[in-house]
């Protein structure tokens, strides 16, 4: 039996295609809106990492592993986030061998600036759906985003066997 002559594993099929196709959409939305400003995917990469620590302060290496970069990477994006203002590296009072990079209060205001008005069109567009559906579509992100992740947690090599 051909699993996609089955129309609950086609519909699944097509759910993929859709997230396959929004990825596209928001990096195209990022590479485009970013360029225009400046900054490199990398770059909102890291701000988002740093957006995602909630204020605290996270250090090179953290990041480095939050976006799979190597050092010489990772310094050279920092280098060009903090010329353009969009953070601060300072060494912990504790312990000055340790740099911690937090995110500017500029950097924020940018990145509102880039991405309010898509979140407002995002919220426009969710009108014509009832709370229960945002509510399993949110399940269903969630879900998915969690499996990304887990994915990713391996050597990389998914599905090359």
């Amino acid at each position: 039996m051909n699993p996609h002559s089955d129309p609950s594993v086609q519909a699944r099929y097509e759910v993929v295609r859709g997230v396959q196709g929004l990825s596209a959409a928001a990096l195209r939305f990022i590479d485009r809106e970013g360029s225009s400003r400046g900054l490199h995917r990398s770059d909102l990469q890291a701000l988002h990492a740093l957006d995602e620590a909630g204020g605290a302060a996270m250090s090179p290496s953290e990041i480095a592993r939050a976006l799979s970069l190597s050092p010489s990477a990772t310094t050279t994006l920092l280098d060009r986030l903090e010329r353009a203002g969009h953070v601060d590296r300072t060494h912990a009072v504790d312990d000055r061998r340790r740099v911690n990079v937090t995110m500017t209060a500029s950097a924020g205001a940018e990145a509102r600036s880039m991405f309010l008005p898509l979140a407002e069109a995002m919220m426009t567009m969710m009108d014509d759906f009832e709370d229960e559906e945002i509510a399993v579509v949110g399940r269903f992100l969630a879900a998915a985003r969690q499996t990304i992740d887990d994915m990713g947690m391996g050597s990389g090599s998914a599905g090359s066997e």
